[in-house]
């Protein structure tokens, strides 16, 4: 008897020992486990990617916000906001590089008058139609805005007085020859406009209300 319960205690105890049966029993407790870590990864793995593309469709919103603050609500060009921030950075540039650009301010003559006679419908197109004159009128570096009302700015970049003198003429000219078709007959307007050297040692407001000064002195002269 007591040989058989030796030999039954040394049989258990060579089980316990045996290192095929040592693995196999890890490996069926390591499984649960195992499984559980794999279905944590691939939750964890998820929901970074879900965060990930929800970061990702803020920061476009973001974007999109930031540029829709700067544009015209009514025409397809900047609002004063983005161009007074724009004069600011050519000061700046002016100051450090010594590169000089220069802003020219348009009033249409005349708007109120077409749009008490011919309805708001007709004063925005009018709108639309100058704001693409100059649009296409400046080149792809320098800025066109809507400042207020019937009022545009243009930023030149690298364009001293002459030259932004020279560009409001001709830009003008181009307002001139727009014509609006109405049962009524073609409308069309003009612009009286006034420029200003970007120059560091004043504010950007002061130097649109440069501008503007100029533009009043060129409408009482017309």
């Amino acid at each position: 008897m007591g040989q058989e319960a030796s030999s039954i205690h040394r049989g258990f105890a060579e089980d316990l020992v045996d290192p095929s049966r040592i693995t196999t029993l890890l490996q069926t407790a390591a499984d649960p486990m195992s499984s559980q870590i794999g279905v944590t990864d691939r939750q964890l793995a998820a929901r970074n990617k879900e965060l990930s593309e929800e970061v990702t469709r803020l920061r476009l919103r973001v974007l999109e916000l930031e540029a829709s603050a700067d544009l015209d609500p009514l025409l397809p060009i900047y609002n004063r906001r983005a161009f007074m921030r724009e004069v600011s950075r050519a000061q700046s540039v002016m100051s450090r590089y010594g590169m000089v650009s220069s802003i020219i301010f348009f009033d249409l003559d005349g708007f109120k008058l077409v749009n008490d006679r011919f309805g708001h419908g007709i004063g925005d197109k009018i709108l639309e139609q100058v704001a693409d004159s100059l649009l296409t009128g400046v080149r792809q570096c320098d800025m066109v805005a809507r400042l207020g009302g019937d009022e545009f700015g243009v930023l030149l970049f690298k364009s001293d007085q002459m030259i932004a003198k020279a560009k409001a003429g001709a830009l003008s000219c181009r307002i001139g020859n727009l014509s609006l078709q109405h049962p009524e007959g073609p409308i069309g307007i003009t612009a009286s406009w006034g420029t200003a050297p970007c120059e560091p040692n004043q504010t950007a407001a002061q130097v649109l209300e440069r501008a503007d000064r100029a533009m009043y002195l060129d409408k009482r002269s017309t």
